[in-house]
């Protein structure tokens, strides 16, 4: 019997410093989105396009007004990249310039081609002292985040558990009481 097995993409989660800048090809709605997700994280975004949606007026990030091609792309790119996120409508020019990146040894994500990313955006839960990731390896995004949506319920549901039994135990209270009552609904 001879069994094969054929590796895929495997992602690893991360939690990235993002210290560097990043870098944002494309001026649309989907770029709109990723840097509002991104300003969440940091605010050291430059924005490259030739044609900017009209929310960006009202961001605070550094856009560059140019039609960008894989001849001066490079000139974008320095030592201070941290990664790329590549949001042109143009699958073949989004390849050509992955590629670049890559030739840099800079990460990038594609945002319609998960097979040409190094990485990949999570749906995000950012609470106090607690960040939580959730992806399904970008097979269907929908789903990370209706799962995200869950999820936080269930946190913000278990952070009212928590301050009804620090309440009780205070009030010197039984705690294994409090807490059935909790799983009880009371």
């Amino acid at each position: 019997m001879i069994t094969l097995f054929i590796r895929g993409y495997l992602y690893f989660p991360i939690i990235l410093n993002t210290d560097k800048e990043v870098l944002i090809v494309g001026g649309g709605n989907v770029a709109l989105r990723k840097t509002k997700k991104l300003l969440e994280f940091t605010e050291d975004i430059t924005i490259v396009s030739s044609e900017f949606h009209s929310e960006f007026d009202s961001i605070n990030v550094k856009k560059i007004k140019k039609e960008i091609n894989e001849y001066n792309f490079s000139s974008f790119l320095s030592e201070k990249t941290a990664f790329v996120v590549l949001c042109l409508n143009n699958k073949e020019l989004n390849k050509k310039l992955s590629s670049i990146c890559k030739e840099h040894k800079i990460m990038v994500n594609v945002v319609d081609d998960k097979d040409i990313s190094d990485i990949i955006f999570p749906a995000v839960i950012q609470k106090d002292k607690l960040l939580i990731a959730i992806s399904t390896k970008g097979e269907c995004p929908f789903y990370s985040k209706k799962l995200k949506e869950e999820i936080a319920e269930f946190i913000d549901k278990k952070d009212q558990d928590a301050k009804i039994l620090i309440d009780s135990r205070k009030k010197g209270n039984n705690l294994d009481d409090t807490y059935n009552k909790i799983k009880r609904g009371l």
